[in-house]
């Protein structure tokens, strides 16, 4: 059976989120993902960025994964609006 997909935003101030719970900081975040890692099979590891959010944590975030072992990682965007 194919795992549920992880999703983890970064806020415009840095935060993140694993399925809208709180990270306290980028380890625990690791802790975590070295858990999904073992896995088999690994879910699929899907990134957030707020628009105003800065690049660091999410690059932070993405290092995270390649330290764990995650293969299966994307970004998620939502289109903008017509018009907008």
């Amino acid at each position: 059976t194919k795992p549920e997909n992880i999703d983890i935003t970064v806020n415009k101030d840095g935060q993140i989120f694993w399925n809208r719970q709180r990270v306290p900081h980028a380890d625990a975040l690791f802790e975590k993902l070295k858990i999904v890692a073992a896995l088999s099979p690994q879910p699929e590891i899907h990134i957030r960025g707020d628009q105003n959010a800065h690049y660091e944590p999410i690059g932070e975030v993405v290092f995270a994964c390649q330290r764990a072992g995650i293969r299966k990682l994307g970004f998620i965007t939502e289109p903008q609006a017509p018009g907008a």
